[in-house]
């Protein structure tokens, strides 16, 4: 018998067996297992939080702000622009210390010159109570004592002759008297009622 020839088949056999060559190579290097990655480590992780926690604390009505001892300064630079027409009006007997440390009015003058009395003494009274607020805030004291100690050192500062108004016979009374002079140079050491049941 004699074989079938196909000359197709053998034209198409090289390029055909390089194919089929080429495929099962491709398919014997896909089936190589590729190498293990882990997936767990040999020590465990370790996460390390380090926090830093700045806690500051702001008093909303602190004299830090700009306006507000903007306006103490201004306060106390009236003070002082104001001391002649203070020490005029006390020369002149219309106005004394009183116990709060305010100004008093003792006597109103009449005319234009009165309403100039009672617009002077007004402001002076305002300047010396916002002043006193905040040294009572800065001190952390109350009010009453921080109008006390100015009480004292305005009264032991006093000229001779102008109206300070002193303790009166009873407790929690008061007087009007003229001062006999200063009695100190240095501003004297208020003492509260818890200082003297200590004692």
């Amino acid at each position: 018998m004699k074989a079938l020839h196909f000359p197709i088949l053998t034209q198409c056999r090289t390029p055909l067996r390089h194919t089929l060559l080429l495929l099962t190579s491709l398919g014997l290097v896909s089936c190589k297992t590729l190498p293990a990655i882990p997936l767990t480590t040999p020590e465990p992780i370790e996460v390390n939080l380090n926090m830093r926690l700045d806690v500051y604390q702001y008093s909303g009505d602190a004299p830090e702000d700009k306006e507000e001892l903007t306006t103490l300064t201004e306060t106390a630079q009236r003070q002082r622009n104001r001391t002649d027409e203070i020490q005029t009006l006390k020369n002149n007997r219309f106005v004394g210390e009183d116990h709060r440390g305010l100004l008093g009015l003792r006597e109103v003058p009449g005319g234009d010159w009165g309403d100039y009395v009672k617009r002077t003494v007004e402001a002076e009274n305002e300047d010396r109570t916002l002043l006193m607020r905040n040294e009572a805030k800065e001190s952390n004291r109350a009010l009453h004592e921080v109008q006390t100690q100015q009480w004292k050192l305005h009264i032991s500062q006093a000229f001779k002759g102008e109206w300070i108004e002193v303790d009166g016979k009873s407790p929690g009374s008061y007087t009007w008297v003229q001062s006999t002079g200063p009695t100190s140079s240095t501003p004297l050491e208020v003492k509260t009622a818890t200082d003297a049941s200590a004692e």
